[in-house]
C-alpha cells in the first residue's frame, strides 16, 4: 500500500468523525500534514515572489514605470487576496479546510501560468490578481489545521517550521527565477513556477483528512445557532487591544518586507550591474539561510521564552525589528553587490523571525471558533496595506526622485525610508505585550 494511503487510514482511525476530537499529537499524521502544508506555503511564496526577480526584465520588455511595478507586484495581487480571506476563513471555520486549501492552489498555480502568457501590462495585472484570489483561501486553513493538529506548547513550533518554507520558497523564485530568465525568459519563469501547484492540489485532496471529518458544503453555510457568527467572531476580536497590536505589527513588517523584495532586481541592476541569473542565486541564498534561520529560530524562540513568560517572545521580535533597521540601510548603500546581499540577511532574518510568536500569540487570543478568522483579518489588513501598497509606496517614491537623482539612487532613497518602518513595527510588538494575558 502506497505510504500516502496509510497516513490516511492512520488519520482517519484516530478520528472522532462525529464529535471533530482533534487526533493525537503523538500520530504521525500531524507531522505528515505539517509537511504538506510547508510545500503548500512554499509554493504560495514561490509564485507569489518569482515576480519580485522578474520585475526588472518584465519592466523593460513591456516598458513599464516603477509605479506600474509596485502595482503589478502589490496591488494586484492583494486586491482579491485581501477582500476574499475573510469570507474563506468563514468557511474555513466550518467546512472542510484541505478542500479549500486543495481548491486554493490548484487555482492560483493556473493563474501564475497565466502571468507566463500576458502580453500587456493590464493582462499581466489580472492575472496577477488570480493569483491573489488563489491564495486567499490557503493562509487561514493552514493555520487553523494546525491550531488543531499541535497543542498550545508544540504551537509555536509548528508554525515556525511553516514559517521557514516561506523563505524556501523565496530562495526557488529569486535562484530558480533568474536562472530560467536569463537563460531563457521572464514567460518560462512563470510557466514552470505554476505547474508543481496542480499536483500538490491532488494529493492534499486525497491525503490529507479534515480532523472535523467530512461535511457538506451545504452544511457549512447552513446557520448553526450553537456556532459563533462571522459578526460575533468580529466583535469578539475587535475587543482585544493586543490582537489589533500584533496585526499592526504584522502588517509593518510585510509593508516592509514586500516593498524591499519588490524592488531587489531595480536595485542590483542599476546599482550595481549584477546579471539576473548571478542575482538570483545569490539572492535566493541569502533568503534561504537567513530567512529560514529566523523563522526556525523565532519558532523556537516562542516555545521556549513562552514558558518563561507569555509576552517575552514579542518583546524579543521588537528587538530584532529595531535592529533590522540599520542593516537595511546598510545593504541598501553597500559599496558591492556582494556586501548588499550579506547585509540583506539582516532585514531578511527579522522579516520571517517574527512568525512564529506573532501567529502564535493570535491563535492565543481567538476562541476556537474564530482561529481562522483571526488569521484572515490579519491577513486582510497585511494585504491591503503591507503587500498592496507597500510595492507601490516604495514605486511612487522611487519616480518622485528620479528626476533629481537618476534611478539608481531614487530608488535606493526610496528603500531606505522605508527601512524605518521597521522601528514602528517593533512598536507595535512592544505594545501588544501590555494588554497580553499572561
Amino acid at each position: 500500500m502506497p505510504p500516502c494511503s496509510n497516513m490516511r487510514e492512520e488519520a482517519m482511525a484516530g478520528l472522532d468523525t462525529t464529535a471533530g476530537t482533534r487526533i493525537s499529537t503523538s500520530s504521525r499524521y500531524p507531522n505528515y500534514v505539517l509537511g504538506v502544508l510547508f510545500i503548500v506555503t512554499m509554493l504560495n511564496f514561490l509564485d507569489r515572489q518569482i515576480i519580485s526577480i522578474l520585475a526588472e526584465p518584465v519592466k523593460r520588455d513591456l516598458g513599464l514605470s516603477d509605479t506600474q511595478i509596485g502595482l503589478m507586484t502589490g496591488l494586484s495581487f492583494a486586491i482579491f487576496y485581501t477582500t476574499l480571506a475573510i469570507p474563506v476563513a468563514a468557511l474555513a471555520d466550518k467546512w472542510n479546510r484541505s478542500r479549500i486549501i486543495a481548491i486554493a492552489i490548484a487555482i492560483w498555480s493556473a493563474m501564475t501560468v497565466a502571468c507566463g502568457l500576458a502580453a500587456n501590462f493590464v493582462q499581466l495585472f489580472l492575472a496577477r490578481v488570480g493569483v491573489g484570489i488563489g491564495e486567499a483561501g490557503s493562509a487561514p486553513a493552514s493555520h487553523s489545521l494546525i491550531a488543531d493538529l499541535f497543542p498550545p506548547e508544540r504551537r509555536a513550533g509548528a508554525l515556525g517550521i511553516l514559517g521557514m518554507s516561506v523563505p524556501i520558497g523565496a530562495f526557488i523564485a529569486y535562484a530558480g527565477g533568474g536562472w530560467v530568465a536569463e537563460n531563457f525568459s521572464w514567460r518560462v519563469a512563470f510557466l514552470i513556477a505554476g505547474l508543481p501547484g496542480i499536483i500538490i492540489a491532488v494529493i492534499i485532496w486525497f491525503t490529507v483528512p479534515d480532523p472535523r471529518g467530512n461535511v457538506s458544503l451545504a452544511a457549512a453555510f447552513k446557520p448553526d445557532p450553537n456556532r459563533t457568527s462571522l459578526k460575533e467572531a468580529l466583535i469578539e476580536l475587535s475587543s482585544k487591544p493586543a490582537y489589533w497590536h500584533l496585526v499592526a505589527a504584522g502588517v509593518l513588517v510585510q509593508f516592509v518586507s514586500y516593498g524591499l523584495a519588490s524592488f531587489y532586481g531595480g536595485l542590483f541592476v542599476r546599482v550595481h550591474g549584477i546579471g539576473y541569473g548571478e542575482l538570483g542565486w545569490k539572492l535566493g541564498v541569502m533568503v534561504g539561510l537567513s530567512g529560514g534561520f529566523g523563522a526556525w529560530l523565532g519558532g523556537r524562540a516562542g516555545d521556549y521564552f513562552g514558558k518563561l513568560r507569555p509576552t517575552l517572545p514579542l518583546l524579543v521580535a521588537a528587538m530584532v525589528m529595531v535592529v533590522a533597521t540599520p542593516g537595511m540601510i546598510w545593504a541598501i548603500y553597500g559599496p558591492s553587490a556582494n556586501m548588499a546581499v550579506i547585509l540583506l540577511a539582516i532585514p531578511t532574518f527579522a522579516a520571517t523571525f517574527y512568525y512564529g510568536p506573532n501567529f502564535a500569540a493570535l491563535q492565543k487570543l481567538a476562541s476556537d471558533e474564530t482561529r481562522a478568522m483571526a488569521v484572515a483579518i490579519y491577513l486582510l489588513i497585511a494585504g491591503i496595506i503591507g503587500l498592496g501598497v507597500g510595492p507601490v509606496f516604495v514605486g511612487m517614491l522611487s519616480d518622485m526622485f528620479v528626476s533629481e537623482l537618476g534611478e539608481a539612487a531614487a530608488l535606493q532613497r526610496a528603500l531606505a525610508i522605508l527601512a524605518f518602518f521597521n522601528i514602528w513595527a517593533g512598536f507595535h510588538f512592544w505594545r501588544a505585550t501590555r494588554s497580553m494575558p499572561h
